[in-house]
């Protein structure tokens, strides 16, 4: 159901404020600096620990998932060639070593783990490399097919070494191997349930599939089979979806939940102080953007009508519209920090170009209006996630545009929902995030290529594919640096994604559990995680 809130911004300044203002009073830049991306303690083998998520995860099947929520299960029981650490560098876990790149960057050749197994006890090896990967890149629906279109060919050298062939240099192909695009699956499941895999999930890790409750739980037993087993301290983890804060926040307080993701700010300051509730803080690679329908009909490329698509000032106008460091302090606590483009400044092709921001401009936003000769208040829905924290910021982002000329009609979704119909064409706007990757082509390409799984606005031109793509393609860091400073410029001329903010990660647990680790990425890693043994 759409929602319309007519308040001024003042008053619903004032609203929100009043809202948090109980809180304790704390120094918030040195709360978001203070990272903590876990706590270390002697654990004890045995015992369960239920992990609270904002929200449903979507398929359990690494070729067709699409939400952080599935990462956040997948972490546990599908492991990938490569990983990421806590610095955010690329690290093997499946994969023996990082690949080998031929001088023309068109031949990657990567070894693999041996005496590895699968959670059904089945061999990990080239062979199974091979298939999960051309399963990614050839399925229909596959959400990895924009992360590997670069590859040709995958091929077994041995049983222990495969190598892919790529039609074009592709620097960012080892970045895309640490998340789903390198997860591997059992050959034999695969077979036995083809596109169901999802019903019964097994790959290889610390964890195995047990049970899914939908809107409920899925459930995850320590396997047998772990090649790294001895390092696994818990007996279950149960993942619950809990899309209400408030009720997060109480299950935690009365011990129903073990861990929680993700804290509301508003409850940040309070947890600080809190001795039976571990708090951890990380810098994320995660932002949030609105999205404009421009030419996403139905999941294909078409005439979507409206003053948004129809004319890339009134977009411009709404970016102009949004004041990004107050939106941070009113719906944040200020606890978040403004973001005006897709890559992290924690990135090494981050420059101060990619990471200015422009004006919070209302006058000028309101003279594009009436250059681009459209009626006001210019109205339009705006698809968002039917959660507290994304309420709260539509809310200002709707009272912030109305004073440009804007009339946003907020539209409440389930969060799966939201991001299906955002990938179907079935929305004017949608607001949402993306948990972010590494390499800058993860951010962008699959957002502003034609045809890429998650542009949702449908808009591309032949220019800037082709400068993604030779961004992509080269493996100078300066070079490719100055490219992506080419290709952020076009974005904030398109406006076919509107960046709003960046996310930093306040995840909690109770004091009882040690070894739970967050990093960048957003990922909550339980595989060392364990109880705290008495008098440690």
């Amino acid at each position: 159901m759409a929602v319309r809130f007519r308040r001024c911004l003042p008053v619903l300044i004032a609203v929100v404020l009043g809202a948090t203002g109980c809180s304790p009073l704390v120094d918030v830049e040195q709360t978001a600096a203070e990272v903590r991306s876990s706590v270390q303690a002697p654990t004890v083998r045995g015992g369960e620990a239920v992990i609270a998520l904002d929200q449903e995860p979507d398929k359990l099947d690494p070729t067709l998932a699409s939400t952080l929520a599935s990462r956040q299960i997948f972490i546990s029981m599908c492991e990938k060639l490569y990983d990421v650490d806590a610095s955010v560098h690329i690290v093997p876990q499946l994969a023996a070593a990082l690949p080998q790149v031929s001088p023309d960057g068109l031949e990657m050749t990567i070894p693999l783990r041996e005496g590895v197994l699968f959670n059904d006890g089945t061999p990990f090896d080239a062979p199974a490399v091979k298939k999960s990967m051309d399963r990614h890149r050839e399925l229909n629906g596959s959400s990895r097919k924009t992360e590997l279109s670069a590859v040709r060919s995958v091929s077994v050298l041995d049983p222990h070494t495969v190598r892919l062939t790529l039609s074009r240099p592709y620097a960012p192909l080892t970045s895309m191997l640490a998340d789903r695009a390198g997860m591997v699956m059992s050959p034999a499941k695969l077979d036995e349930l083809g596109e169901d895999f999802t019903n019964d999930p097994v790959c290889v890790g610390p964890f195995k599939f047990v049970e899914r409750v939908a809107q409920d739980r899925i459930v995850l037993d320590r396997s047998e089979f772990y090649y790294d087993r001895d390092k696994v301290k818990l007996d279950r983890l149960i993942y619950r979806t809990v899309p209400d804060d408030n009720i997060r926040m109480a299950n935690l307080r009365s011990g129903e939940f073990d861990v929680i993701w993700e804290v509301p700010t508003p409850e940040v300051p309070i947890l600080v102080r809190d001795r039976e509730i571990t708090l951890l803080n990380q810098p994320t690679l995660q932002y949030y953007a609105i999205t404009p329908n421009i030419q996403n009909v139905g999941g294909e490329t078409g005439e979507v009508t409206g003053p948004l698509a129809d004319d890339p000032r009134v977009r411009e106008a709404l970016s102009l519209a949004i004041d990004r460091g107050t939106l941070n302090k009113i719906a944040f606590n200020g606890l978040y920090q403004p973001a005006c483009g897709p890559i992290p400044d924690s990135s090494e092709y981050a420059t101060p170009k990619t990471q200015e921001c422009g004006p919070y401009d209302p006058n000028r936003a309101r003279q594009l209006l009436a250059e681009a000769g459209v009626r006001t208040p210019v109205r339009f829905e705006m698809t968002l996630a039917n959660d507290p924290t994304q309420m709260r910021a539509g809310q200002i982002i709707q009272a912030m545009a109305a004073e440009a000329g804007f009339d946003i009609v907020l539209r409440p979704t389930e969060s799966t929902t939201a991001i299906a119909e955002a990938r179907d064409g079935q929305f004017q706007s949608y607001f949402g995030g993306w948990s972010g990757r590494p390499d800058p082509d993860g951010n962008i390409a699959s957002f502003h290529v034609q045809g890429s799984s998650s542009n949702y606005s449908g808009y591309y031109t032949p220019e800037l594919d082709d400068l993604i793509k030779r961004a992509a393609a080269e493996l100078d860091v300066p070079r490719r640096r100055a490219l992506y400073e080419q290709v952020v410029d076009e974005l904030h001329r398109r406006n076919s994604v509107i960046y709003l903010y960046r996310t930093q990660y306040y995840v909690a647990h109770t004091a009882e559990l040690a070894g739970v680790e967050i990093y960048p990425d957003g990922i909550i890693r339980m595989n060392t995680a364990g109880y705290v043994q008495a008098g440690g």
